[in-house]
């Protein structure tokens, strides 16, 4: 079976602007395309894992993020095989309020993953922005590791720590992530 590797998208696949409501906010990272093609050339199935509270708050609905994924898998040439969510908040309403297990740092999105997609977590990877995105790998048998192209990196390196997690590498951008996961 083919490992997976689970990305974030905003601050990891796409610039950080908050939320991205249409297809028209949506900046791509540049070399994020090439990134994600040397992955797939090697052998990996390509799964993007985001929470999206936007949804919960009411800023925009399920058919909006269906557009902007849209246009990201249009930009990244169909590379990414699945785009999975959580809609999510506490605060949130409509039904989208309260805890829930598919809310990073949770793994629930990791393990829909595994139930609808049938990826495997021996061999995956999870690169991500955020500590939340790091902390849902906990348990699991995946590296991870923490790109700088979004969050303060010094930040969510301090909230790691805090939740006694250390990233397996740091990189500036997807692309030294993906040349540190292809050399290793």
């Amino acid at each position: 079976m083919k490992p997976t590797v689970f990305l974030d998208r905003d601050g990891t696949l796409n610039h950080e602007v908050g939320f991205v409501t249409s297809p028209a906010q949506l900046a791509i990272i540049p070399g994020t395309r090439h990134a994600l093609q040397r992955l797939h050339d090697a052998g990996f199935r390509l799964v993007v894992v985001t929470n999206q509270s936007g949804i919960a708050r009411g800023l925009y609905r399920e058919s909006d993020l269906a557009a902007v994924h849209a246009r990201l898998h249009q930009e990244l040439d169909g590379l990414i095989e699945a785009y999975l969510h959580c809609p999510h908040h506490p605060d949130g309403q409509d039904g989208y309020g309260g805890d829930c297990p598919c809310r990073k740092p949770g793994p629930g999105v990791l393990h829909q993953a595994r139930e609808l997609l049938a990826v495997s977590f021996e061999g995956g990877v999870i690169i991500g922005d955020s500590a939340r995105d790091l902390l849902m790998a906990r348990g699991l048998p995946l590296r991870t590791v923490l790109v700088h192209s979004g969050k303060p990196a010094a930040a969510e390196r301090e909230k790691l720590r805090a939740a006694g997690c250390t990233p397996d590498h740091e990189a500036r951008d997807l692309t030294a992530a993906v040349d540190w996961l292809l050399r290793g």
